[in-house]
């Protein structure tokens, strides 16, 4: 058998195409990628790592033709990184390539990247074998449903668009509910432009009873529902269900936008109950893991 070469990521457009073509098969799936080209290598090439896409994507190869690849999206003020992979194409002996791969990306990030996050599809038996052997452990499961434009709601809700006022009360709700996730407070604020929305249900001049964040992409046709989350003195007050309204009526604003995604915990059964009402089927099982001090 010929030998695997492993090599950095030069053309980000060629590795879109094979990460998409492994990522429609739910037995390769990983969930921080996508499925079509074009979204892919726009991420790629536009917002993948702080250290940029030659120095965080590597992929192997057996006689000039991709059999695999892995990809770190490294956040180098948090010292943690998304991992991309490892995908290896079917066919191909999984555990040789992904370890090829992984072995790889640990020599330039052991240094600078101390936590690795995985997010694969349950059906993904050999990368859970693989990242388990890692020694990585689980730290959740999940599910990723999905809507196109008929599942909105009545628009009627009394969320507003955040403002100031409410910086640190959002902070303070996002960063207590969700301890530890892929964005905090702060980033969702930072990350606040035309296409990603924050709208909040105030409670008085300063404090609110609850939030949604989205974000579009009205060039691929698909936005996400990325947070919701309502104080704890204001639940079971019906203001889930006006916040939901509310991140579909903002992301269904963007005329190009016909899909909806959003995770939810597969143990939370009171949003899957308000999501299931809303139009929302579950399209993929996941399985959160986390390596810590992976190259230390």
């Amino acid at each position: 058998m010929k030998e695997i070469t492993i090599r950095p990521v030069g053309e980000a457009a060629p590795l879109a195409v094979f990460l998409a073509a492994i990522n429609r098969d739910h037995g390769r799936h990983i969930g921080y990628c996508g499925a079509e080209p074009e979204e892919i290598r726009h991420t790629l090439e536009g917002d993948f790592s702080d250290f940029g896409l030659a120095r965080s994507f590597w992929v192997a190869e057996r006689e000039g033709r991709i059999i695999g690849a892995l990809g770190l999206d490294a956040d180098s003020e948090e010292g943690s990184a998304e991992v991309w992979g490892p995908f290896v194409a079917s066919g191909q002996p999984f555990r040789e390539v992904a370890a090829a791969l992984w072995h790889t990306a640990m020599d330039p990030a052991g240094e600078t990247i101390s936590r690795f996050d995985f997010f694969v599809n349950e059906e993904n038996t050999d990368a859970a074998i693989f990242i388990d052997r890692l020694g990585a452990e689980k730290t959740g499961h999940h599910l990723i449903l999905g809507a196109d434009g008929a599942a909105q709601l009545p628009a009627e809700h009394p969320a507003v668009p955040f403002s100031p006022a409410y910086e640190e009360a959002f902070i303070r709700l996002h960063d207590e509910t969700f301890p530890g996730t892929y964005y905090s407070g702060a980033d969702i604020l930072s990350r606040l432009d035309g296409r990603n929305g924050l709208l909040v249900i105030p409670d008085g001049e300063d404090r609110i009873r609850g939030y949604v964040y989205v974000e579009a992409d009205p060039i691929h046709g698909d936005g996400s529902i990325e947070f919701l989350a309502v104080s704890p003195d204001h639940r079971r007050q019906g203001l889930a269900t006006r916040l939901l309204e509310a991140g579909l009526a903002e992301l269904l604003n963007h005329d190009q936008i016909d899909e909806i995604r959003l995770t939810v915990e597969a143990e939370n059964e009171a949003a899957l109950g308000l999501y299931e009402a809303a139009g929302f089927r579950t399209i993929h099982r996941m399985t959160a893991w986390r390596l810590e001090e992976a190259g230390k």
